[in-house]
């Protein structure tokens, strides 16, 4: 069985690596630096294409590099500034469209829980993460006295 590459944990670095891209874009280049990044042999463009948020990510970098091809400034310090914005500008345009996607995730699931009648109140979802202790030592439970 062959070993998968393409995991929760390395996803968000392959997009990173889309999301700083500058210069030619093409799918041979892109998956030897995603190789280097990830520390594989090698990664193919197939494995790649499995991938439909891989894949229209690629694709809309691709057509965003050539958009901003034409407008290259000289000044190094605004090519700096102008590399740091595409980038933050390419990265909040994926991280709009993943919030864009839970949304409508948890709008689903309101609907079907509302339609199988199921009880907020009784299921206790909003209800606070117990605290995490890390000195291995119980704590005793103290009564809670009501009147």
């Amino acid at each position: 069985m062959p070993k998968q590459i393409v995991t929760k944990t390395t996803l968000p670095k392959i997009m990173r690596e889309l999301d700083r891209w500058e210069g030619k874009l093409t799918w041979p280049l892109f998956c030897d630096r995603v190789a280097k990044v990830l520390n594989v042999a090698s990664i193919s463009k197939h494995t790649m294409y499995l991938y439909p948020a891989i894949k229209e990510r690629f694709q809309q970098r691709q057509q965003d590099l050539r958009d901003a091809r034409d407008a290259h400034p000289i000044d190094f310090t605004l090519d700096v500034a102008t590399r740091r914005i595409a980038d933050l500008e390419a990265q909040v345009k994926r991280l709009e469209e993943a919030n864009k996607l839970l949304l409508d995730q948890f709008r689903r699931w309101q609907y079907n829980a509302y339609a199988n009648n199921v009880r907020m109140d009784v299921l206790m979802l909003d209800k606070p993460l117990p605290e995490i202790n890390r000195s291995g030592r119980r704590e005793k439970r103290r009564k809670v006295r009501s009147t």
